[in-house]
């Protein structure tokens, strides 16, 4: 058996080096990820060849030479996310406000606190993370999310990502438990609705056109009666990034889980209309759906 020492070193290299990190500009951090995003297109790694697949498979109305400069600057965002987390995980809020440029839409956000039970949908789009900091002088939050099978790592990861007070409940029977608590005393609730989702808790949809199987949870949730739902994303712009927070359709809260998971993914959709290159199209969103991935 490792000894606890040397079980925590590699956390504490991990820990290093996202101080380090953090240290560079803005500006800086993403001019180091178009080198790796470009170094990834070149090594055709499954990040790239998953980002070009998908593409290829929603935009078909794109010539190749589109197709492929959609994914190049898919993967470069991509990249700039990874590049800005050690500094939204461990900055001060005073240094990460002066990355929030616009809000729109602020007032559909702080009514729904003060109304309580709030349901966030945040895909994976923009820069999804330095919501937290946004939302952390507002409300704190709860949200569900896989535990990683590193303990020490999932550990660190969490309390950089909760450091402001908001809450990370594993996907377990205790964790939604604890969740619809937390929607019962009124609180705000995150859900990430395009992760790839859990066997048995999803329905057929479409997404661009194209079929896919998208997860129910955010239904579960609403079916309820108790809870307002917002989608709400963090979208790169030069020098920082402009928040959107939009209403949704009505069909979201339908209580037949086909109309409400369509209705999702096509607010996604309009999300997603902002900047089609800010989402991140490496995740194998139609596996099972579509012969695409190689």
């Amino acid at each position: 058996m490792a000894s606890p020492q040397r079980k925590r070193y590699p956390v504490r290299t991990i820990r290093l080096l996202l101080r380090i990190f953090a240290c560079l500009p803005l500006r800086a951090s993403r001019v180091l990820a178009s080198g790796v995003a470009a170094l990834a297109w070149q090594l055709k790694l499954r990040a790239a060849r998953t980002t070009i697949q998908n593409i290829e498979h929603c935009y078909r109305e794109l010539t190749a030479t589109e197709q492929r400069h959609l994914a190049r600057k898919s993967l470069w965002h991509t990249a700039c996310t990874v590049f800005e987390l050690p500094a939204v995980w461990t900055s001060s809020y005073k240094r990460l406000k002066r990355w929030i440029k616009n809000v729109q839409g602020e007032r559909l956000f702080t009514d729904g606190v003060k109304r309580g039970s709030l349901l966030l949908l945040i895909p994976h789009f923009g820069n999804w993370e330095i919501l937290s900091a946004y939302m952390s002088t507002i409300t704190n939050y709860s949200c569900m999310y896989s535990p990683r099978r590193l303990y020490e790592l999932d550990e660190l990861i969490n309390q950089c990502r909760g450091r402001f007070g908001s809450e990370f409940l594993p996907v377990t029977r205790a964790g939604f438990r604890t969740l619809l608590t937390r929607i019962r005393e009124g609180g705000v609730v995150i859900v990430l609705p395009d992760q790839v989702p859990i066997e048995g808790q999803s329905v057929s949809s479409t997404f661009l056109d194209q079929t896919l199987k998208s997860g129910t949870l955010a239904h579960s949730l609403l079916k309820r009666g108790e809870m307002k739902a917002l989608m709400m994303a963090a979208v790169r712009c030069d020098g920082g990034f402009d928040i959107h927070i939009k209403e949704v359709d009505d069909a979201i809260y339908s209580l037949d889980a086909d109309v409400s998971v369509q209705a999702l993914d096509h607010e996604i959709e309009r999300l997603v209309e902002l900047d089609p290159a800010q989402y991140q199209w490496e995740y194998k969103r139609f596996r099972g759906c579509a012969e695409i991935y190689r």
